[in-house]
């Protein structure tokens, strides 16, 4: 008899316990839309500017620092398709490796301050979704294999 009690408690309480991942569950929305608007933000906001805090020196050549901007804008671009879609780490972590590819062109333009500030705004867009990580896509552009 305490087993059926038990096993009617442990029933009960399942019950009550939300489901994960589930279409009726409010958080998934504005999550969704938190991300969404991080990224909006992300991509109005300048960059390549000098920054004290990173020891970042900024681009001089204001073609190339235009150049850049529109590409790291294209990624959070790519980066928000996702967040509209089907979001998974795998179309996120394809996306990375779609937008470091653009970089690619000009990676031998670019001081190594202009490449690691590169890094870090993927290390931002990476964040702002919530991405546990880029799967050494980062590391290996910016370090090499």
């Amino acid at each position: 008899m305490k087993r059926i009690g038990r096993l009617f408690i442990l029933l009960f309480f399942i019950s009550l316990t939300p489901k994960l991942n589930s279409s009726n569950d409010p958080t998934v929305g504005s999550t969704k839309s938190i991300v969404i608007k991080g990224l909006e933000s992300f991509i109005k906001e300048k960059k390549f500017l000098p920054d004290a805090v990173l020891m970042y020196p900024g681009i001089a050549n204001k073609a190339l620092k235009t150049k850049l901007t529109e590409l790291i804008n294209e990624s959070a671009k790519d980066f928000l398709e996702v967040a509209s879609g089907n979001q998974s780490d795998e179309n996120y972590r394809a996306k990375i490796k779609l937008g470091l590819g653009r970089f690619d062109t000009y990676f031998n333009e670019l001081s190594s301050e202009d490449q690691d500030r590169v890094y870090k705004y993927y290390l931002q867009l990476i964040d702002i979704v919530g991405l546990k990580n880029s799967d050494d896509q980062l590391k290996k552009w910016r370090y090499g294999s």
